[in-house]
């Protein structure tokens, strides 16, 4: 049976969760550490995908069947949701189909289609950043809560409308440069599993 046809099972599932645990861990950790300067916030849909580039490659490796990225975007979805931001969930549930069908096109088998899974995956760290745009009074209030009125004042500066469409080029070049960082780290490992 190829990774098309192949349904996941309870070890697929564990593994799956393992590893949604690891990416969302560090997703987190980073984005609260870029998090404290307004410029490195911003900074976060280039560099995130970059740290988390390997752990992607070796999710999809490890779990290379239909339904394992669409799962991975739903759990990062529901995470970055959290804070009332509900259009990150559904955000994250489109990209991760797309990254799904992505990797499906090069039968689970292909870097260069985790590849480019991974480099419009990475685009599920924008979601948050939607409130920016589509209800940026509340977004500005809740930085002022927790950082002071003039860590708001410098990122409503350097949020302007069009602003999405960096975030998205970021997470583009992030994910690709992320997810071939990936490839070189695990080669042995995608020779081993004969992913060409």
């Amino acid at each position: 049976m190829n990774g098309k046809t192949n349904k996941l099972k309870v070890k697929d599932l564990i593994v799956t969760g393992a590893f949604a645990a690891l990416y969302v861990v560090l997703l987190l950790v980073v984005v609260s550490f870029l998090g404290f300067i307004p410029i490195t916030y911003i900074l976060v849909p280039f560099l995130v995908p970059i740290i988390l580039g390997p752990v992607y490659m070796m999710y999809t490796m490890k779990v290379p069947k239909f339904g394992a990225i669409i799962i991975l975007s739903a759990i990062v979805g529901l995470i970055t949701s959290m804070g009332g931001v509900w259009y990150a969930l559904l955000w994250s549930l489109i990209i991760g189909t797309i990254a799904e069908f992505i990797a499906r096109m090069g039968n689970y088998k292909s870097q260069k289609m985790y590849v480019a899974s991974f480099s419009v995956f990475a685009c599920t760290i924008i979601g948050p950043f939607l409130m920016a745009i589509f209800a940026k009074s509340v977004f500005l209030q809740s930085c002022a809560k927790y950082y002071g009125q003039g860590y708001a004042n410098k990122l409503d500066a350097l949020t302007p409308p069009w602003i999405i469409f960096v975030f998205i080029g970021m997470s583009l070049v992030g994910g690709f440069v992320g997810a071939n960082f990936g490839k070189k780290l695990l080669r042995k490992h995608f020779d081993k599993a004969g992913i060409r």
